[in-house]
């Protein structure tokens, strides 16, 4: 799919993953929007790169569908989006002082799945009204973020694991339903690798 031109989505975007997706879009030529838990953040990243930051909690998907309007209004409407927003909550399921951690489990999957679900929703929305780029009737593509964690999931990622494999799961039934709008949806599955949220 030809980049150059296009509107592009990232979440997470001021850091690691995201922004180095953001940063990569941008160098093809993307008009890049980052969408970051904090505006500040989100708009010192969209200042390296040319892009336009959004703060935005990917969880709220009122939030989502407001900044979508505002990226459609002033950028144009995405063709690319990349959800790198996520969380590595760590917690055992029965943790050595016995208490619950439902609630970590809770802010995992709605973070990290529930937010990859409210953006692939509507950005696939606004794809399937627009014009198709080329003969072939292509739209969009919008690109989930799995993690191996998902099949090789370690002791404390019970969430996480729960969150990425619902990522995975989904995309397969997605990429179905939405081919015939134009759009395509894949899911990749990144390892371990260096971040500022690893290093801590």
């Amino acid at each position: 799919m030809k980049i150059e031109g296009h509107v592009a989505v990232v979440t997470g975007a001021a850091s690691g993953l995201g922004f180095a997706t953001a940063k990569r879009l941008a160098a093809l030529g993307a008009k890049v929007a980052v969408l970051d838990l904090s505006q500040e953040a989100a708009e010192r990243a969209a200042t390296k790169i040319g892009g336009v930051g959004f703060g935005v909690d990917v969880s709220d998907a009122a939030a989502v569908e407001a900044a979508f309007a505002e990226i459609e209004a002033t950028l144009g409407t995405p063709r690319v989006t990349v959800s790198c927003a996520g969380i590595g909550t760590a917690a055992r399921i029965l943790p050595r002082d016995g208490s619950l951690t439902i609630d970590a489990f809770a802010k995992a999957l709605n973070v990290n799945l529930l937010g990859t679900y409210a953006l692939m929703n509507i950005a696939a929305r606004a794809m399937a009204k627009a014009d198709p780029l080329d003969d072939d009737g292509t739209r969009g593509v919008i690109i989930n973020t799995s993690s191996v964690a998902f099949e090789d999931g370690q002791i404390g990622q019970a969430a996480y694991s729960a969150s990425k494999g619902g990522v995975a799961s989904m995309t397969l039934p997605a990429a179905r339903e939405l081919a015939r709008f134009g759009i395509r949806v894949m899911a990749i599955a990144p390892g371990l690798f260096e971040t500022c949220s690893m290093a801590r």
